[in-house]
């Protein structure tokens, strides 16, 4: 088995937005360490930074040790996750609203931008915004001056953007799906975030500090992982990034009747094989893979999508778009 660390951290600041910094995450890969390196190096310089990942590498993390690292950490880190939001609200979440904007506004209400004035705004999965938004989200970065939804009033806010996609942004230039004008914007400063699966010297590190945090957030005792458990977790292919593996690790963690996390504890879906019927059989590209994945979480919980997306260690709104984007259907 594999035990806990005695130095094994017992609260894992790396999970909490106030004190993240490059050194509180877990990096022993090559590949990980090149990109944290990058981003140490223009944490200081106060340029705009892309963030371009799949989705639970941890771009939101890097953000926020970026953000503490710079002369700014002692202003405001504002996140907005624009794939959470409808286009219908995303300009109001983003610039503020004045009372009576709405037929439900009674009161006024401040953006992100002006929530984030002197500090760094995280726009995260930007490639889901609009082009509408995403004309008034380069007003705002380029002039630092705005409007709030029903107001005459223009705002000035001085916000440093570290924007993120776990879209291909090639793609979305050339269909027109992502303003050029922005893209070279925010574009001064641009750091690939490499998957899990490229990094699986961390699955282990990683493992134990969830478990420290499950030890410390329910009163579990897990003490160790076991060999076929830890092998279980080198093989899979971990969609969902370190998310899924953080989810992973909670499910096991409450689960577990011992001590020692068994491979049975983590429920994760064993490797295909070739009798595997799926529309993505044979495609072994990673599109293909993740495809096919997907689809059995899917098949396994009855098409039940909030526990899919748990299982997967993905919001709802990604796995919504991954199903409409690899044209999966449920079966009759």
């Amino acid at each position: 088995m594999k035990p806990m660390a005695g130095n094994e951290p017992t609260i894992t600041s790396a999970y909490r937005s106030v004190g993240v910094t490059f050194d509180s995450l877990v990096c022993v890969s090559p590949t990980f360490q090149e990109a944290l390196r990058l981003a140490a190096g223009a944490a200081s310089k106060d340029v705009a930074i892309l963030l371009l990942g799949e989705t639970g590498t941890g771009k939101n993390l890097i953000a926020q040790a970026i953000h503490n690292a710079s002369k700014r950490a002692r202003r405001p880190f504002v996140s907005v996750n624009c794939s959470a939001i409808p286009d219908t609200l995303l300009e109001s979440e983003l610039f503020g609203s004045e009372k009576g904007a709405y037929t439900s506004s009674d009161k006024l209400r401040k953006g992100k931008f002006e929530l984030a004035d002197g500090g760094t705004l995280f726009l995260d999965e930007i490639g889901d915004m609009s082009s509408v938004a995403q004309a008034k989200v380069l007003r705002a970065f380029e002039y630092k001056q705005f409007e709030r939804v029903g107001g005459e009033e223009t705002l000035h806010a001085d916000v440093r953007i570290i924007a993120a996609t776990n879209r291909p942004i090639d793609k979305l230039l050339a269909d027109g799906r992502f303003r050029e004008d922005l893209f070279y914007r925010l574009n001064e400063f641009t750091i690939e975030v490499p998957p899990l699966r490229k990094r699986r010297e961390e699955i282990e590190p990683l493992a134990l500090r969830f478990i420290s945090e499950c030890n410390e957030k329910f009163g579990t005792r897990i003490k160790a992982i076991e060999p076929a458990a830890m092998q279980r977790m080198r093989e899979h292919t971990w969609p969902g990034n370190v998310r899924e593996l953080r989810a992973v690790i909670k499910r096991a963690s409450v689960a577990a009747p011992a001590d020692a996390l068994r491979a049975a504890d983590l429920r994760l879906t064993p490797a295909a094989t070739p009798s595997d019927e799926s529309p993505t059989n044979g495609d072994t590209s990673l599109a293909g893979v993740e495809a096919k994945h997907i689809e059995r979480v899917l098949n396994q919980t009855g098409w039940n999508k909030k526990e899919s997306s748990s299982k997967l260690g993905i919001s709802r709104p990604t796995l919504d778009r991954k199903i409409t984007e690899y044209n999966l259907k449920k079966p009759e």
